[in-house]
């Protein structure tokens, strides 16, 4: 199986109990190795105890942006007398910090060989004290072996990622004027404009693999083309039934259009992307 990038976070409670388990996991595991500290070399247990406690803290700050996201809705703003809503890349950042974490594992396994190594033996047995210390410097060498793949591992990988927090735009991904629907790819330098007397309309979403990144593309037809435009909206967090909703509703309806120029359009265009009925427009 491919090793891949995948940036549509599941926003439900299944993934926040995922993510909060891995977390507890972790903790239990960097608890685990402090125990083994006496049976392992002490560069082999830095390296353990570095992977662990950077796993748990990479998984708490994207459990606690999937947690501001379910709570709050998507982030919204009026800017130009437009509705804006911006990416959410916790997806984008836990991929890139992961790619960190394991890149300095070369450093870290050199640093824990050259802190100290591992005393396994009492003092009661010098007899088998140089057995015992060859056995600890031949797994100092395979940590440092470890390290280095891991180091080289984590660079090849980033470079065949397209999405990274240094290529993608800080601009909204989806912009909602009166006069117009805009999507901005965050690989792409120009948006994607589309009048609403176009009449929009989302056809379906699919998840295509391109390199080692799961992208999102949008399909949609015009009242002038029904042949569908591909649109990258790779970090959009809005599910098919939720962006057609946004999308039908200005399309189908002009005279909700005007208040996206206002306050009004954030609270219109939160409500359309609940799941709640209550809180769509008539």
């Amino acid at each position: 199986m491919q090793l891949t990038n995948k940036y549509d976070a599941p926003l439900n409670g299944a993934s926040m109990t995922s993510q909060t388990v891995n977390i507890f996991v972790q903790c239990f595991s960097a608890l685990i190795y402090s125990f083994l500290l006496w049976l392992i070399p002490f560069s082999t247990f830095v390296l353990l105890i570095y992977f662990a406690i950077g796993q748990a803290l990479t998984r708490f700050f994207y459990a606690r942006a999937l947690s501001r996201r379910r709570r709050h809705g998507p982030d919204l703003a009026l800017s130009n007398e437009a509705v804006s809503l911006f990416p959410f890349t916790a997806p984008i950042k836990l991929v890139t910090a992961d790619l960190i974490l394991v890149a300095a594992f070369f450093p870290v396994s050199l640093v824990g060989c050259l802190v100290t190594h591992s005393t396994i033996l009492p003092i009661a047995f010098p007899e088998v004290f140089s057995n015992l210390s060859a056995v600890t410097n031949a797994m100092d060498v395979f940590t440092i072996v470890i390290g280095l793949v891991g180091t080289v591992s984590a660079f090849l990988l980033r470079h065949s990622a397209a999405y990274r927090t240094n290529t993608i735009h800080r601009t909204p991904i989806l912009t909602l004027s009166p006069t117009h629907l805009e999507f901005h790819p965050l690989l792409e330098t120009a948006p994607v404009r589309i009048p609403w007397d176009q009449r929009p309309f989302l056809v379906n979403i699919d998840y295509p693999v391109v390199k080692r990144d799961t992208t999102k593309r949008a399909h949609i037809t015009t009242a002038g083309s029904q042949t569908p435009k591909t649109i990258d909206i790779t970090c959009l967090d809005l599910t098919a039934e939720q962006l057609q909703r946004v999308i039908g509703c200005f399309a189908c309806r002009p005279q909700y259009r005007e208040a996206l120029a206002t306050e009004g359009g954030i609270e219109l265009v939160r409500g359309l992307t609940s799941d709640n009925p209550a809180l769509w427009p008539r």
